[in-house]
């Protein structure tokens, strides 16, 4: 695939500024005829495409509404300040990706805690309000909780992942139906026939593990009906060798020639318990952001979905778009299939 011709190559292949290519191109009348048509043609020639995004985002600012719009909050309610990033917990960091794209849109990213000593949704509404913020960006909350109370009728709001069910916001999430589902075919693909789905933690992002056991059940209902494995399920217990146990006791009794599980580190100690060595069972991953450790499985870019989400939520702030959506929708990204070393093909 050919590279995207930016406003950058057409100024450069017309020798004008980019500023007077993007006038030239909306024909504004303060640029000559002669400027207007030779940017144009060269524009339609080389390929290039408005990004109807920005384009509506700089006729704002031209309408000078831009001054509600400068800063964006990321917005989290970890316990601790930072602990919704990487090495404090073991999940994506979508920020980068979001203050990336905020920056590129003309925007300032900022991090907002939802935990500061003291603070209400009221004083927190209020706090971004007197500084003007009107976007809100909420990244992933913590296990247990669910809901976040802003005064959200001020806001223009999206968020990041599935945790927050109250209230029902528009999203901005990996597939994981297409996800599990693409993990399948491929699995079938390496000579795999009895593939064991394995649920290896809590289902903190609520309706991932259904969506990812769909896109499964969907894919295994292609296999013949004596190689369709009952999948296997985590169950939160205050004895923590009891789920290797159980998995143990299932893996005998089901004989999968290979697995899909839904993350690997917690697969690797249970494995560990039971005194088996990682490379003797195939596996392939769902969650598979560790890329140095070159597991098997589906990754899904934690950057691009932190700027899909800046992108989704410019759009509302632009329309002027505030509250709790009527009519909530989500944005979905699919994942790629990763080989690594972790599940080969079957011999």
């Amino acid at each position: 695939m050919s590279p995207k011709v930016t406003l950058q190559d057409v100024a450069d292949k017309a020798g004008v500024h980019r500023a007077t290519a993007a006038r030239a191109i909306r024909n504004e009348t303060k640029i000559s005829k002669e400027v207007r048509e030779r940017v144009q043609k060269l524009a339609n020639e080389m390929g290039y495409r408005v990004n109807p995004l920005v384009a509506a985002l700089m006729q704002s600012r031209r309408n000078t509404r831009v001054s509600r719009h400068t800063v964006i909050a990321y917005v989290t309610n970890y316990p601790t300040r930072y602990g919704w990033r990487p090495p404090h917990i073991d999940r994506p960091d979508y920020f980068p990706g979001a203050q990336a794209r905020a920056q590129e849109l003309g925007y300032k990213l900022e991090h907002f805690w939802l935990g500061e000593p003291g603070m209400t949704p009221e004083r927190f509404s209020n706090v971004l309000t007197t500084r003007g913020i009107h976007g809100l960006l909420m990244g992933r909350l913590p296990p247990k909780i669910e809901e976040a109370r802003l005064l959200w009728e001020r806001f223009s709001s999206v968020a990041l992942g599935r945790t927050l069910r109250t209230p029902r916001l528009h999203y901005v999430t990996e597939d994981h139906y297409a996800g599990a589902a693409l993990a399948v075919r491929q699995m079938i693909e390496k000579g795999f026939r009895r593939i064991g789905f394995v649920s290896t933690g809590r289902d903190d992002s609520p309706g991932v593990l259904n969506r990812w056991l769909g896109g499964f059940l969907r894919e295994q209902l292609k296999l013949d009906a004596k190689n369709r494995i009952t999948p296997f399920f985590f169950i939160p217990e205050p004895d923590t060798e009891k789920n290797p146990r159980q998995f143990g006791r299932w893996y005998d009794k089901w004989k999968p020639d290979a697995l899909l599980v839904t993350e690997a580190p917690p697969f690797f100690e249970w494995l560990k318990t039971l005194k088996i060595r990682p490379r003797e069972i195939p596996m392939a991953t769902l969650v598979n952001e560790r890329l140095d450790e070159k597991w098997t499985g589906i990754y899904c870019d934690h950057t691009l979905l932190g700027s899909l989400a800046v992108e989704t939520l410019v759009g509302l702030m632009v329309r002027g778009e505030t509250g709790i959506p009527e009519h909530p929708h989500e944005v979905l990204l699919s994942g790629k299939w990763m080989e690594g070393v972790t599940l080969g093909r079957k011999k």
